[in-house]
């Protein structure tokens, strides 16, 4: 759907309708998803690092206010979990690595772990990780977009700081190439499109993309990859709780994505904590107002006591 800063994305872009982006709908898709908010600034490969930082001025201007968002890590591609094709022996250099052969991993599309993005960062929101990934002190990002410019594999990419769950890999490889190429990159299963319970996960060419207007955080999908592509910023989950007021109804039950609700009909619920993700579905579905979430990061709204 066009919006009123089209026009302002559109002008900027080459208008080459290249297919490079892999959109379908070309420039003009592409400056409609950018003028609703979309992160990622990369996929004009045509106009280059002048474009990027253009687009990402003006989306600062526009619809992309920087204090609600941060740079998030889009990719798992540790040295443990990604294949080398060779040893690089080159410049310490993200981009430099790039030069040669796409850089030295199987997966074209994965972290090179050089940290580029370490080097941009002007508030020192970014250092690597013993694994080599960077990460992000949300506490000193402030969104500004220079690691993700930064990053010639596109990895970093801006969304609302509130968001708790993403997919955490950009690879565009097939399912059955991705076994030689990283153990936890997303095999487009689709199984969290097909779990999600609020349809905030669709396609977006051959990856799976959240909605972040509809996404509640719930984990579901973290909890349904098989691949465990999708990471969790919430350290500790809240654990569902049925009081004395549970009737039995069972549509808690019947909503639990973990078969962690036990009770037979007309009987009083009870939740095995040990498999409860904390999704809070039950609580939402609750006639009685039975359920309570403890010990709830995110979920203190859901809390009645």
């Amino acid at each position: 759907m066009p919006t009123k800063f089209t026009d302002s994305f559109l002008k900027l872009l080459p208008g080459l309708d290249c297919g490079l982006c892999r959109l379908e709908d070309g420039c003009l898709g592409y400056a409609q998803r950018l003028a609703q908010g979309e992160p990622d600034i990369s996929l004009c490969l045509p106009g280059g690092e002048n474009l990027k930082a253009k687009l990402a001025e003006l989306q600062a201007e526009t619809v992309m206010p920087r204090a609600n968002v941060a740079s998030f890590v889009n990719c798992q591609g540790s040295a443990e979990n990604a294949r080398n094709r060779f040893n690089y022996f080159g410049v310490d250099s993200c981009r430099g690595a790039t030069l040669l052969y796409g850089g030295s991993l199987e997966c074209l599309y994965g972290c090179l772990r050089l940290g580029d993005c370490v080097t941009a960062c002007p508030y020192g929101a970014i250092s690597l990780t013993p694994q080599g990934l960077p990460k992000i002190d949300y506490s000193k990002c402030t969104g500004c977009g220079r690691c993700t410019n930064a990053c010639p594999k596109g990895i970093l990419k801006l969304a609302p700081k509130t968001q708790q769950i993403y997919l955490a890999c950009i690879c565009q490889a097939k399912s059955e190439d991705l076994s030689g190429q990283c153990r936890q990159g997303c095999s487009t299963c689709g199984d969290c499109l097909k779990e999600c319970p609020y349809g905030a996960i669709a396609w977006d060419g051959s990856l799976p993309k959240i909605d972040y207007e509809k996404c509640r955080s719930c984990s579901i999908c973290v909890y349904k990859c098989p691949q465990r592509s999708y990471l969790d910023r919430i350290p500790n989950r809240p654990t569902a709780f049925i009081g004395l007021q549970c009737n039995g109804c069972q549509q808690c039950k019947s909503v639990c994505p973990t078969d962690c609700i036990i009770g037979k009909k007309g009987e009083h619920h009870k939740v095995m904590r040990g498999q409860c993700i904390g999704c809070g579905l039950c609580f939402e579905v609750c006639p009685t107002k039975a359920i309570t979430m403890l010990g709830a990061l995110g979920h203190v709204d859901l809390t009645r006591f």
